[in-house]
């Protein structure tokens, strides 16, 4: 018996004609994913010396101190909120602040800052008693002036793809606000630990998504984490297809149809909390807590008109004047959970 296809032939040419003409608007429907850890995103480290440079400075107290702070980073206790403040000194005193890209582990984190600081101090920034560094993934600051909870705009790094808008540019600079502004009120939001919001939008063609995130270092209180991002946002490149965006106190990314953070889920868990601590721990909590209730009620009445994020500064500024970094980075994360409680329900 002969056998003959020929009948079949219309529907494998229909099968296929579909595939040659849907596969293509399939995969422009689905945004691109590239892996965050690729070099397409790295950029040189970006330092600025802030002070001018000294003599003999490596002789100095103040160059003692910055040497430990830098020294001591490693063995910090790590988080996974991704940010970091340090203080060494009593006379010539040193602050800093790390801050890491969300896509980062908190032992990733920790060696990013740890090698930004190192570099900052001995091969961009040496004898400067000021200075600022922003890395692909990371940035470090320290000063010889108080910076926790100051709002910091300066200076900026910009990032932008050559590439704009094809089409209604200013719909698409109308969408791209729409969605940075929500997240931007989400960040300010957050907690003591974490201001962060990353999130979609629709463009303004069929098949177009934009992907964006925003961060602020969490010292801000909310109101200065959205004058920063608003500041970069009115000031940053309009209209185009990428933009990374960074000043000392916040940073944001926008990209079109390319999905650079990691969903949820896929994000390191934040560490759970050890409910009941080893005994000589919450002792020395118990002690830490006892001085700052005594400070509080001597100063109570000179510094009632304080907001609530300056009292917290004030309490900070306290505790660290009373414990070496060492001690410090005994409590870890407790600290600011003593900070926020006496706050709460202390200091009101």
């Amino acid at each position: 018996m002969v056998m003959t296809c020929s009948s079949s032939r219309p529907q494998h040419l229909l099968f296929f004609s579909f595939l040659f003409f849907f596969i293509p608007f399939l995969s422009l429907a689905q945004p691109i994913t590239v892996n965050i850890d690729s070099s397409i995103w790295n950029f040189p480290s970006n330092t600025t010396c802030l002070s001018p440079q000294q003599s003999n400075f490596s002789r100095s107290l103040f160059s003692n101190n910055l040497n430990r702070l830098v020294s001591l980073i490693p063995s910090r206790h790590s988080n996974t909120y991704n940010f970091y403040n340090f203080l060494v000194g009593d006379q010539e005193r040193v602050e800093a602040i790390g801050l890491c890209n969300r896509v980062l582990t908190r032992v990733d984190c920790l060696n990013c800052i740890s090698q930004a600081a190192v570099n900052l101090t001995t091969t961009y920034c040496p004898a400067h008693r000021e200075a600022y560094v922003r890395a692909t993934k990371c940035m470090f600051r320290y000063s010889d002036k108080p910076i926790l909870g100051k709002l910091e705009t300066s200076p900026v790094l910009e990032a932008a793809k050559p590439n704009d808008a094809a089409g209604d540019k200013d719909e698409f600079i109308r969408l791209q606000s729409e969605l940075l502004n929500r997240l931007r009120q989400e960040a300010a939001a957050g907690g003591v630990k974490r201001k962060y919001a990353q999130g979609s939008g629709t463009g303004p063609k069929p098949n177009t998504t934009f992907f964006a995130a925003v961060q602020c270092t969490p010292d801000l209180s909310e109101k200065d984490c959205n004058n920063c991002l608003n500041y970069g946002f009115g000031n940053a490149t309009k209209g185009r297809l990428g933009l990374r965006w960074f000043c000392p106190s916040c940073s944001f990314q926008i990209e079109t149809n390319l999905r650079f953070f990691l969903i949820e889920s896929e994000y390191e868990s934040d560490l759970p909390r050890n409910p009941r601590p080893e005994q000589s721990k919450r002792r020395r909590i118990l002690a830490l807590a006892t001085f700052v209730f005594i400070k509080l009620c001597y100063r109570k009445q000179s510094s009632a008109w304080m907001s609530k994020n300056k009292r917290r500064l004030l309490i900070h500024d306290w505790i660290q004047k009373v414990l070496s970094v060492e001690q410090c980075n005994v409590f870890g994360s407790d600290l600011n959970d003593i900070i926020e409680y006496i706050i709460t329900n202390i200091y009101t």
